[in-house]
């Protein structure tokens, strides 16, 4: 009988134990029902509509800074207004025609989370056209660019926080104000006074007290992006030899005043994160000033910050055959300057060709002899010119003197004289050239060098150069 009550009594304890527990499971579904008052469907199109009128609500539209790669490409600056639920206007310093507002399309959908996308073609869809990918090695790529953000939230300032679709980078949309348009094309200004200096040369100057120290910088692709390198010593051979290091690579972007960069490592190692530069109308240069005086300047110097002599292996017969010139070669690219292009094209009508060879050391009647040689019909005859001159290494420098032509045939037609005197009067200027040689540099095996005019350092020609 004991056996009898003990197992009716475990037996009512579990039912007992399972309606409590079916209580709470129907409590907690209660809650649970409490919380989510409305359906999935409702909350998605509730998100939507929200993120929509937030998109509207900005009377000026949002400014938005986006760097598409975070390793590889520097900054662009948005304008965007959304003026109704599928209807945006773009505008973006990207360039000179994307800074007026063009018209486009976007949507919010939802995803993972609520998605605003630029479903039409825009500036911001610039960024990812597989035509223009300037970043090495990564052809068909663009700029690495997205057009899909997912909704984050807003800040305290109501800025509406964004996430990338594909690599989810933080990008926010700021409230833009009635200056924002006339701001984006003022920051515009500010890409060909650094890009088109008034020199090949330019330093990262950084200034405290008495001490000065230059890292040079350059622009390795077209992607927003900045190399600097700083000059170090090293021994070789028992001497001091005096180079770069391998440097490092920042972005950049416009405000309407100067730049901004990503960071910038000072010569005592110290990392300086985002700084801003105003561009400074005197001396032509973007300067920042630290909170420890430090003065930080952007901008062109007059000549090569590491000196050069490349003019020592040209003059060597044993090394140096003749150097060539290749109006419009494409492997030398860039480093024929527009300043010397504008310069050849000029003199071009005396009847020059595309091409020009520079001869040192060439055994002419037994006596060795320094000249250009410009095939065309600029001479006496309708042929060749050759223009002799005498080579003075200066050290830091080559300076070509004017030495006649090599016989009467070889001088220029009367007629041409001031054609060829706008091209000689740079070639045979007293300053002279700094001669870089650079080594290796195209696919080819020759060497290549570069002549850069002393007096304006806007001007400098490549050659490419061939042993005997």
């Amino acid at each position: 009988m004991k056996k009898l009550t003990d197992y009716i009594y475990r037996a009512a304890s579990g039912i007992l134990t399972v309606c409590v527990l079916l209580l709470a499971v129907a409590c907690e579904d209660e809650k649970v029902e409490q919380v989510f008052d409305k359906s999935s469907a409702e909350r998605s199109a509730e998100s939507i509509r929200d993120v929509r009128e937030q998109l509207k609500a900005s009377e000026h539209g949002w400014t938005v800074s986006y760097k598409p790669s975070k390793a590889e490409t520097g900054y662009y600056q948005f304008v965007f207004r959304f003026l109704a639920d599928s209807v945006v206007q773009a505008a973006s310093d990207f360039s000179q025609e994307d800074l007026t507002l063009k018209p486009s399309t976007y949507d919010v959908v939802q995803g993972s989370t609520t998605k605003l996308s630029f479903t039409t073609n825009s500036a911001l869809h610039k960024l990812s056209d597989s035509n223009f990918s300037p970043i090495p090695g990564a052809t068909g790529s663009g700029l690495k660019g997205d057009f899909e953000f997912l909704y984050y939230g807003t800040t305290d300032a109501g800025d509406m926080i964004f996430r990338t679709n594909r690599t989810q980078d933080t990008v926010i949309f700021k409230k833009a104000t009635a200056t924002s348009l006339a701001d984006l094309t003022a920051a515009y200004d500010n890409i060909g006074r650094i890009t088109a200096g008034r020199s090949v040369y330019r330093a990262l100057e950084e200034t405290k007290g008495s001490d000065v120290t230059r890292s040079a910088f350059d622009f390795p692709y077209d992607a927003r992006v900045i190399s600097i390198r700083s000059v170090i010593e090293t021994e070789e051979d028992g001497e001091v030899v005096t180079s770069f290091d391998e440097g490092y690579t920042i972005g950049y972007g416009f405000t309407p005043t100067g730049i901004f960069v990503d960071s910038i490592k000072l010569s005592n190692g110290r990392i300086v994160k985002h700084p801003e530069f105003t561009y400074n109308e005197d001396e032509q240069r973007f300067v920042t000033t630290l909170s420890d005086g430090t003065v930080l300047a952007i901008g062109d110097v007059d000549g090569p910050i590491v000196p050069v002599d490349g003019q020592k292996y040209i003059l060597d017969p044993t090394l140096t055959y003749n150097l060539g010139f290749y109006f419009g070669d494409t492997d030398l690219g860039s480093l024929t300057t527009p300043a010397f292009e504008d310069l050849y094209l000029s003199a071009a009508p005396l009847g020059l060709t595309a091409n020009f060879t520079l001869w040192p050391n060439l055994p002419f009647n037994g006596t060795p002899i320094n000249y250009f040689a410009f095939p065309g019909t600029g001479s006496v005859v309708n042929s060749t010119i050759r223009q002799l001159i005498i080579f003075e290494d200066k050290g830091d420098r080559l300076v070509l003197h004017d030495n006649g032509f090599r016989d009467a045939n070889s001088a220029v037609k009367p007629e041409n004289q001031a054609y060829y005197d706008l091209l000689a009067d740079v070639l045979l200027d007293p300053e002279g050239f700094y001669v870089e040689n650079l080594g290796r540099y195209t696919r080819y095996t020759n060497l290549v060098f570069t002549f850069t005019s002393v007096k304006d350092p806007a001007i400098r020609f490549a050659l490419y150069h061939f042993a005997p």
